[in-house]
């Protein structure tokens, strides 16, 4: 099962928001809840579980949470990292375009290209709504 994964992966075409959507199983806004990594069954590969909670359910069957396998990770002192594939961080906030890949587990439809972080990245302080304002600025005459 688990190259097929690996090949299920493999970017195809384009990745405008009409053919994610179109080739997606499902579309989630949601906020990275937890991720865990593990050795695949008989080693040689880790695997990310990514569980997202959902906010807002776009395409596909609504749930509260989902699992999303992605190629990669940490275990002990160890790390595999895939080139391409979607970085998740706890607290991230973003909408990913997912296929079913098995019961219950989700992969990124296209490898990175399936999911869009939203909002300012996690650990970095949201701007003040003074900060946010546009006192102090002036419009410039066009000519």
């Amino acid at each position: 099962m688990w190259l097929c994964l690996l090949l299920a992966a493999t970017v195809r075409g384009p990745a405008d928001v009409e053919s994610l959507a179109a080739s997606a199983d499902a579309v989630v806004h949601g906020q990275v809840a937890r991720r865990s990594s593990a050795w695949a069954p008989g080693g040689g590969q880790i695997f990310t579980t990514v569980v997202l909670r959902t906010i807002e359910t776009w395409k596909g069957t609504p749930a509260s949470e989902i699992s999303v396998l992605v190629p990669g990770g940490e275990v002990g002192e160890l790390s595999q990292t895939v080139q391409g594939v979607a970085q998740f961080r706890e607290g991230e906030e973003v909408v990913v375009f997912l296929n079913l890949r098995a019961p219950s587990v989700f992969g990124v439809e296209r490898l990175a290209l399936g999911k869009f972080a939203v909002g300012a990245p996690v650990g970095l302080a949201k701007a003040s709504p003074a900060r946010s304002a546009r006192s102090g600025l002036r419009r410039l005459q066009s000519r």
